[in-house]
This record gives C-alpha cells, sequence and structure tokens, in this order.
C-alpha cells in the first residue's frame, strides 16, 4: 500500500497520519472521527473486506463509502 501521508498530514479536516496508521495496521485500536472512517475507506487500495475489518466498520458500510460522491 502507497502512503498516504506523502505530502501532507492534514488534509480538509482529517489527520491523514492517524488514518494511515490505523489502515497500516499499527495503530488498530485508534478512534478515527467520522470523516476520518470515510476516507479511509475511500484512499486505501485495500479489498472492503480488509478495511472494514481495521475500521471496524461493516464491509457494505466501506461499499457505500467508496461508491458515495464527495
Amino acid at each position: 500500500m502507497n502512503s498516504l501521508t506523502e505530502f501532507a498530514t492534514w488534509r480538509r479536516g482529517v489527520d491523514v497520519v492517524a488514518v494511515d496508521r490505523v489502515l497500516d495496521g499499527s495503530l488498530p485500536y485508534t478512534v478515527l472521527e467520522p470523516e476520518e472512517l470515510r476516507y479511509a475507506a475511500k484512499h486505501s487500495a485495500e479489498s472492503a473486506r480488509s478495511v472494514a475489518k481495521l475500521l471496524g466498520v461493516t464491509e457494505k458500510t466501506v461499499m457505500n463509502w467508496r461508491g458515495a460522491e464527495g
């Protein structure tokens, strides 16, 4: 997986470093804000099932976030 933090640590109120660490599995118990959860789901190259497990949401939720505009 490519690092989300390549160029910035914050993006429109999203702590990209925290999101990246959760997706890497290094901070699986970090509480992300709702916008950070959506950002993680949309920007991860991992499967919806894998991302859902890391974020503590359902696979369907990840698929919905990935399909949403914005």
